[in-house]
């Protein structure tokens, strides 16, 4: 297998379905938790669109999230889900547009540390190694350095694959502190998330956008954004998107996230 990209591809439609009588879009998510849970948890969202769209959606993720993003900006997704800065490449780049997000959702990014350990603020951190996901992590690992970085606090850093594993390995004592955002930090398992503690939360962010390539017609795109949002009135859709930890969802636009572009963060294009 080569070794630059792993995907997990799972071809989601029922029996009989093939691009004749249905069409296919590829939805890539990030790995923010292992391959194998991103599909456990997500598998039935997939499955449930389809139902109300007549589309197969084929779920794919990527082995860690610098790929991830690095095949967004290839082109490769026809549908993506990934952070608003990210988003804001993908758009100069590739000409992506967001159409969805979280309903009310409020993004943060955070340092955390082990409950009752040695780090109680974050000038404790000075000189010290911190987890993050990533280097192109937005909300996990440059907004938190950012803030380290004005407060001159010096760090040093470890990457370590996902979101999922800066949390275990910060309750396991493995490391001091991570950066983290805080859909996925809520989202936890109780029994991790009870071990840490919150030091620092950026301001508020727009939510992670679901985004479409151009090459989306405009009809299959209105298809699929309208069972969407349409999830949260009916509860299946609810328990669905609650696993993933998103209350419902509503529509989107490129305009949405023109407080993202104000920040002027580092955009990382090919």
């Amino acid at each position: 297998m080569k070794n630059i990209a792993i995907f997990i591809s799972l071809f989601l439609g029922v029996l009989g379905h093939g691009p004749s009588l249905a069409e296919i879009l590829s939805v890539g998510i990030p790995p923010q938790q292992s391959p194998v849970e991103v599909v456990k948890r997500w598998t039935p969202i997939l499955l449930y669109l389809e139902r109300k769209t007549g589309l197969i959606l084929e779920l794919k993720t990527a082995k860690d999230i610098p790929t991830h993003l690095q095949q967004i900006m290839d082109g490769l997704y026809d549908i993506a889900y990934l952070n608003p800065n990210s988003y804001i490449v993908a758009n100069k780049v590739k000409g992506y547009q967001a159409f969805a997000q979280e309903r009310d959702g409020k993004a943060y990014s955070v340092i955390v540390a082990r409950k009752n350990g040695p780090i109680t603020q974050l000038t404790d951190l000075n000189e010290r190694t911190m987890a993050f996901p990533s280097p192109s992590a937005v909300m996990a690992t440059i907004l938190p350095l950012k803030h380290l970085e004005e407060q001159k606090i010096a760090v040093r850093n470890q990457y370590v694959v996902s979101l999922d594993s800066v949390y275990r390995s910060i309750a396991k004592g493995l490391f001091l502190a991570g950066g983290g955002e805080s859909r996925t930090f809520s989202s936890l398992d109780p029994e991790i998330r009870d071990q840490l503690v919150v030091l620092w939360q950026s301001q508020e962010l727009p939510p992670f956008p679901f985004i479409a390539h151009p090459r989306v017609p405009t009809a299959t795109l209105n298809t699929l954004q309208k069972a969407m949002v349409a999830m949260s009135q009916d509860p299946e859709g609810q328990a669905l998107l609650k696993v993933v930890n998103i209350k419902g969802l509503e529509k989107s636009t490129d305009a949405d996230y023109n407080s993202v572009r104000k920040l002027n963060l580092p955009l990382q294009v090919k």
